[in-house]
C-alpha cells in the first residue's frame, strides 16, 4: 500500500504562457464620491518570483460616457493619483491607460455606486478573542452587492520608561528631551482580505452583524492600550461582485485538496491594440462610505491581554564610564533612570524600553484621541 501511495504522486507543472513583459494588473476603482481615486499598475512575474514589478510611465485618464476625460498624476511604484474627481451620477465611467510601449487599455463603462451610510461598527468580547462586526442597509434596496475593508491603529506602551540616554562621546548618562520619548508608540495595519456580502437572497437590502475579524487577546498586542478600527465600505455591481468573488478564491482560499480549483481571474479591462492580450483587473465605480470606532483596554473583560514585553526585566549598571560603555555603548541596553541617587543606573534591552522596536512610531495619528 505504501508503495502504491508513493507512485501516485506525481510533479505538478502548471502550464502557464506569461509574456516577456507579463500580464498588466490594474488595481483600484473610480472614487465617486470624497477623496482620490488611485490606480495601481504593474506586471506579472513567474510563479518562482515575488518581486512586484511597477507599470511606471503610463498615461491614465478616467472618461465619461459624454467624452470628458480626467487625467491621472504619476506616482512612484506605478501609482497614479486624482485627488478629486466631478462625478455626474448619471453619467458611466470608464478608464482608459496607455502605457510607455504605446500600447492601450480600456475597461468597460461603468455606472455610478453610492454606498449608503454605515450604520453601525460594534464588537464582542469573545473567550478567547474579540470580534468585530459591521451593519449597514439601503431603503432604496439599490446597493445589494457590499464589499469592505478596514485599517487599524492601535497605541501599545513599551515595558519601561526612559528618562534617560547615553551620551556616547564622553560616556554619560544625560536627560532624554521630550521630543525623543520612546515609551508610547501607534502600528497600523490594514486589511488584506476580501470581505464581500450580497442581499439579493433577502427580503430587505440589509446587512446585519457582518464578522470583520478577530483579535486573539494571546497573540496579538492590538488591546493592550487602545485600539480603533476604521472600516471602509463601497457598493460592487453583479459582475464586479462575482469577481471579486473569483479573486478571492483564487488567493485566499487555495492551498488544500478540498478548495476550489483555480479560477481565471480576467476581468472587466481589455487591450484594444492587441485583442489576444490577456489583462488583469476589474475597474468600476464608488463611492466610499467609513465609520470608525475605539476599543479602550478597560472595555474588554478582565483577562490576560499579550504585549510582547512579558520577558522584560530590568538591570543595574554603576554609573562610572567602564560600565556604562560596555552596556549602553553597544547598542544593546537603553538607560531607563537613577537607581540609589544616581550612584546606579537603571536599564533593559532596547526591545523593551524603545516602543519603535516593535515597528510602531512615536507620532500620535490626527484622529487620536
Amino acid at each position: 500500500m505504501l508503495t502504491c501511495f508513493i507512485a501516485c504522486k506525481d510533479k505538478y507543472n502548471p502550464e502557464i504562457h506569461l509574456p516577456a513583459s507579463g500580464f498588466l494588473v490594474v488595481e483600484g476603482f473610480i472614487n465617486t464620491g470624497k477623496g482620490p481615486t488611485t490606480i495601481s499598475l504593474s506586471r506579472t512575474v513567474g510563479l518562482d518570483s515575488t518581486v512586484i514589478v511597477p507599470e511606471s510611465g503610463a498615461q491614465v485618464e478616467v472618461q465619461s460616457e459624454s467624452g470628458a476625460s480626467y487625467a491621472l498624476a504619476g506616482q512612484a511604484g506605478g501609482k497614479y493619483i486624482i485627488d478629486q474627481l466631478p462625478i455626474d451620477s448619471g453619467q458611466k465611467y470608464r478608464l482608459h491607460i496607455k502605457t510607455s510601449n504605446g500600447k492601450d487599455y480600456l475597461s468597460d463603462l461603468s455606472a455610478v455606486k453610492i454606498s449608503p451610510p454605515i450604520d453601525s461598527v460594534n464588537w464582542k468580547a469573545q473567550p478567547d478573542f474579540l470580534s468585530i462586526y459591521v451593519s449597514t442597509h439601503d431603503d432604496r434596496n439599490l446597493s445589494l452587492y457590499y464589499q469592505w475593508n478596514f485599517e487599524e491603529t492601535w497605541q501599545y506602551h513599551s515595558a519601561y520608561t526612559s528618562k534617560l540616554e547615553f551620551n556616547p562621546k564622553d560616556c554619560t548618562i544625560v536627560a532624554r528631551p521630550d521630543n525623543d520619548l520612546i515609551y508610547t508608540c501607534w502600528k497600523m495595519n490594514q486589511s488584506t482580505e476580501i470581505f464581500l456580502a450580497t442581499t439579493t437572497d433577502l427580503s430587505s437590502d440589509v446587512v446585519y452583524q457582518f464578522p470583520l475579524l478577530n483579535i486573539s487577546y494571546y497573540s496579538s498586542d492590538r488591546l493592550v492600550s487602545r485600539y480603533s478600527i476604521l472600516v471602509k465600505q463601497m457598493v460592487l455591481n453583479k459582475d464586479w461582485y462575482e469577481w471579486k468573488q473569483r479573486l478571492r478564491k483564487n488567493t485566499e482560499q487555495l492551498g488544500s485538496i478540498f478548495d476550489a480549483q483555480p479560477s481565471e481571474t480576467g476581468g472587466n479591462i481589455y487591450c484594444t491594440t492587441d485583442a489576444s492580450e490577456q489583462v488583469i483587473g476589474f475597474v468600476g465605480c464608488s463611492s466610499i462610505s467609513e465609520k470608525r470606532i475605539f476599543i479602550d483596554r478597560t472595555e474588554i473583560p478582565a483577562v490576560y491581554v499579550y504585549s510582547g514585553y512579558e520577558l522584560c526585566q530590568v538591570d543595574t549598571v554603576s554609573n562610572a564610564k567602564l560600565p556604562l560603555f560596555y552596556y549602553f555603548g553597544s547598542g544593546y541596553g537603553v538607560p531607563t533612570e537613577p537607581y540609589q541617587h544616581g550612584s546606579i543606573i537603571l536599564g533593559s534591552s532596547g526591545g523593551c524600553v524603545d516602543c519603535r522596536n516593535k515597528g510602531g512610531k512615536t507620532v500620535k495619528p490626527d484622529f487620536w484621541h
